[in-house]
């Protein structure tokens, strides 16, 4: 798979991208972006990144993995503090920002597989064909 025959195939299912020399920035929705680093000639690296405004991070870039990391380290600091106030409260803004950190997160994790999974599959059933 090249880079260039991965930006036909993004022109060809309308997908928003930019390139940066050896590497494609694929914009994806609800402020996600994927990358596609084609700088090592055997290998393809695909990282998966929040943009601002996003559901996990509102206003901070960052990866995946530690958006979810950091919501739910700031959702159990947010509920042991107010559990000193009531311990009820406490527990159910846990429990909410638990389920809202777990739902969001394997949503745009399953995003990114899906592209993932096409992008693959597409580089082997095509690699041979130009366009």
């Amino acid at each position: 798979m090249t880079i260039e025959s991965t930006e036909i195939f993004l022109k060809k299912f309308g997908y928003i991208f930019t390139r940066n020399t050896n590497e494609l920035m694929v914009t994806m929705p609800f402020s996600q972006s994927i990358s596609l680093d084609f700088s090592h000639d055997e290998t393809l690296n695909i990282t998966n990144r929040l943009n601002t405004w996003n559901y996990l991070t509102v206003f901070i870039k960052m990866e995946l993995k530690h958006a979810f990391i950091l919501n739910l380290i700031l959702g159990v600091v947010f509920s042991i503090g107010l559990s000193f106030y009531d311990l009820k409260i406490g527990l159910a803004v846990f429990i909410v920002s638990a389920l809202w950190s777990i739902l969001w997160a394997l949503n745009y994790k399953a995003r990114s597989e899906r592209f993932k999974q096409f992008l693959l599959k597409w580089s082997q059933q095509y690699s041979n064909v130009t366009v």
